[in-house]
């Protein structure tokens, strides 16, 4: 069974980098809209920059599984205005937001940085599938505050195996990103940082399994996660310096009444039931070239 701590890093990794779907802020602040012809370049992107960061993950639910580690951030490469990001030796990254970036490729405008890529599904059994996604704005310098900026959404079939059994289940996802603010600050290892552009992210899942009823022996839809917000993440970036902050959240509760009946058939779920923790990556330093 996987711990909390490593479905965690599989859904923070994998969940977000997906596309994206509908995202509001509270419902608090109403859109405002900026001048359209703001530039500044929030995450340099030359051959050999690079980020270092320190990394906390936190499980609400088991300290035990607590920990603190380390993150390298480099550009790798570079190919027609395209740029590959590398993460430590291994290029697996502690950092969710960082897992994130070194599994695509990004480009930047004048305003906007964006990603391409392609994220597994974090659910033990579905490692061999993969959300797919193109055009997903990190940040946008001209979007009004609390707009969309991105969004795609999708299903994915598969069967997961349970030793004695073999369950057809149904992952339906939407991914979204969001411009919560272009004049944030934000305080970052004692220095404080203004004008940040201030985005977020946000998976939500629906995973529908289909058993066998062994009382009507017909098929039978379950809940195993009803509609949830499984991962919320904020990120910070700063002008001419990059990602300075990142703050990922997971939260999850496997539908109860799909508990206690697949315990009445005898049918174990082969990941924890629910789960609560976070994951902040900080910047300590870094080496960015002039652009």
């Amino acid at each position: 069974m996987k711990t909390m701590k490593q479905l965690f890093l599989m859904l923070t990794v994998a969940l977000f980098v997906a596309s994206c779907s509908s995202d509001d802020d509270g419902g608090t602040n109403p859109p405002t809209n900026p001048p359209t012809d703001n530039t500044g370049n929030y995450f340099p992107l030359t051959v050999d920059d690079y980020w270092n960061y320190d990394v906390e993950y936190t499980d609400n639910n088991d300290s035990n599984n607590n920990s603190s580690s380390s993150d390298f951030l480099y550009v790798a490469s570079e190919t027609n205005g395209s740029f590959d990001l590398g993460v430590n030796t291994n290029d697996i990254a502690n950092g969710a937001m960082n897992g994130i970036l070194v599994n695509g490729t990004l480009e930047r405008t004048e305003s906007t940085l964006v990603l391409d890529g392609s994220i597994s599904i974090p659910f033990p059994g579905f490692e061999t599938s993969s959300i797919d996604f193109t055009d997903m704005v990190l940040y946008d310098l001209n979007a009004a505050n609390n707009s969309q900026l991105a969004s795609t959404s999708g299903s994915i079939d598969q069967n997961i195996d349970l030793g004695t059994d073999v369950i057809p289940v149904t992952i339906n996802y939407t991914v979204s990103t969001t411009q919560i603010n272009n004049n944030s600050s934000v305080s970052v290892g004692g220095t404080n940082y203004t004008g940040v552009s201030k985005a977020r992210f946000k998976l939500n899942l629906n995973v529908i399994a289909t058993i066998l009823n062994p009382i009507t022996n017909q098929p039978q839809n379950l809940n195993i996660l009803g509609n949830q917000d499984v991962t919320v993440g904020t990120n910070y970036f700063v002008e001419n310096i990059g990602l300075v902050k990142s703050e990922t959240a997971i939260n999850y509760q496997v539908d109860q009444t799909t508990i206690e009946l697949l315990t009445l058939f005898g049918i174990d779920i082969p990941f924890p039931t629910s789960g609560s923790a976070t994951n902040v990556q900080e910047m300590t330093d870094y080496m960015v070239a002039e652009e």
